[in-house]
């Protein structure tokens, strides 16, 4: 007795290679350890995976990626707000110093939240424009 094929069966399957072949890439790359003798001109990783994103699907997981971004700069934002107010003991303008520099380290990471939220609605907005 013959199975009988769904229509979008070709297409999935060469869909699902695709993917694995581009998490394998991904993979062998991050632990290799002659990435980071890369040439410093060449294009990182993650440019290679953003100029890729021709799917809905996949700006949906580059919206995702950078929500996690986004995520672990507030993250450290939120530890160097909590340090800067922990400092209390020794000399005042060493309590200064580090508080500013706490300080200091809270607002960059929190731009850059900023930047990747930016980024994540970007690539939101394509996932909904490309279906």
């Amino acid at each position: 007795m013959q199975r009988a094929e769904a229509p979008n069966d070709g297409r999935m399957n060469k869909e699902m290679m695709t993917r694995l072949a581009g998490a394998l890439l991904v993979g062998g790359l991050v632990l290799s350890p002659g990435l980071s003798l890369a040439d410093e001109s060449a294009p990182s990783l993650e440019e290679v995976v953003v100029t890729m994103a021709d799917t809905p699907e996949k700006h949906a997981a580059l919206a995702h990626y950078y929500q996690g971004k986004a995520a672990e700069a507030r993250s450290e934002a939120k530890r160097h707000e909590t340090m800067g107010l922990a400092y209390g003991g020794g000399r005042l303008s060493e309590r200064q110093r580090m508080k500013r520099h706490c300080q200091n380290m809270r607002e960059k990471y929190t731009g850059i939240a900023e930047d990747y939220d930016a980024l994540a609605k970007v690539h939101e907005e394509e996932a909904k424009k490309s279906k």
